[in-house]
């Protein structure tokens, strides 16, 4: 998503303020950015045995009229020969269960009380023939207010109304799979179908603009955001991507009002803080902006190693070498094959060695 470029070298001066072609900013431009929480890449919890196997069941959470669920849950997988592994599911109800055997289990989902425990079976059927990296077996949790519920949870007011027609939702379900699979254009038509059929689904709108922001086609992305936060303003994610898309347009100032609506309804969300560090940097308030990338470290998640290295960029314009020196190299710890691995180990050394002749 942004441009790939050397750092410069740091040897003319001891540090270099915010300047067009500042070393911190061009740090900053070489990282990839996600958009909302995806599964995959690198195993978070490599430790855990999960049950001794290679396959993974990876789950959705979804509320009554299609909508996913906009904050975090407590999952339980039980197996009976294994017993009950938990987690919890990310601020997108998102989660995955890995290293998994052959065999029956069960996900439940405890939402708050808000919700109906929510139970799903799934099978993993291993191939005859073994395949090395396992299998991935998905499953979609949708969830029911608890009777007698009178008030629904912040932020899910819409999704609870209900009132999505069927074939809006199994168009937007269409979508979701064409999305996977990497055909976006095709998740956008489908998308737009089920807009047509019901033009309020806020999940629908926020989808699409999650596609054209993978596109980079971002004044669609920002128009199909803003109507989505117009029919339901309390929700979490159409302000969190409508904040990202302001920020890669580079109005850095509205960028940061939408992300701090987005921190205050989900201060549990690391991306939504590291999206605001990121912006606030651009602001060239590195103060708040270190608050904000600390915070993202502290909750954790997958933009909590990237937030490292925003960190070792920030101590830089505040003129703290071994700060910034200890933040790169946490980074490299955390992603020790990454494609500017060496140049940022040079870096490293620069700092130290200015810091030691200070």
């Amino acid at each position: 998503m942004y441009r790939s470029q050397l750092i410069p070298s740091l040897s003319r001066r001891p540090f270099v303020r915010l300047a067009a072609a500042s070393p911190a900013l061009l740090l900053i431009l070489m990282c990839s950015v996600r958009v909302h929480a995806q599964s995959g890449g690198i195993d978070p919890d490599p430790g855990d045995p999960g049950t001794g196997g290679k396959n993974s069941i990876q789950g959705r959470i979804f509320l009554r009229g299609g909508h996913r669920l906009d904050r975090r849950a407590k999952v339980r997988l039980r197996s009976l020969s294994s017993g009950d592994q938990f987690q919890m599911s990310d601020d997108s109800g998102s989660f995955i269960f890995r290293r998994l055997r052959g065999g029956s289990y069960t996900v439940v989902v405890d939402a708050g009380e808000e919700f109906e425990a929510a139970i799903e079976t799934v099978d993993i059927i291993e191939p005859p023939r073994r395949r090395d990296s396992g299998i991935v077996v998905p499953v979609t949790i949708y969830l029911e207010p608890r009777r007698g519920t009178s008030r629904p949870a912040a932020g899910t007011i819409d999704a609870l109304a209900g009132g999505i027609p069927d074939a809006a939702r199994e168009m937007y379900k269409h979508a979701v799979e064409s999305a996977e699979s990497g055909d976006r254009k095709k998740a956008i038509d489908q998308l737009k179908q089920a807009l047509t059929i019901y033009p309020s689904f806020m999940t629908a709108l926020n989808e699409l603009g999650v596609q054209y922001i993978a596109l980079k086609q971002f004044d669609q992305a920002a128009e199909a955001l803003q109507r989505a936060i117009k029919i339901a303003p309390e929700a979490f994610h159409p302000r969190l991507n409508y904040g990202i898309v302001l920020m890669n347009l580079k109005n850095y100032k509205d960028a940061e009002a939408e992300l701090q609506i987005a921190v205050q309804k989900d201060s549990s969300s690391g991306r939504a803080y590291f999206h605001l560090g990121r912006t606030l940097v651009n602001l060239g308030r590195y103060d708040a902006a270190e608050r904000a990338l600390s915070q993202t470290i502290v909750l954790g998640g997958g933009e909590a190693t990237e937030a490292h290295r925003y960190l070792g960029a920030v101590y830089i314009e505040k003129h703290d070498g071994g700060r910034a020196a200890d933040e790169l190299e946490q980074y490299l710890k955390l992603v020790p094959r990454a494609k500017d691995a060496e140049k940022i180990r040079a870096i490293v050394k620069q700092l130290r060695s200015q810091a030691s002749n200070k």
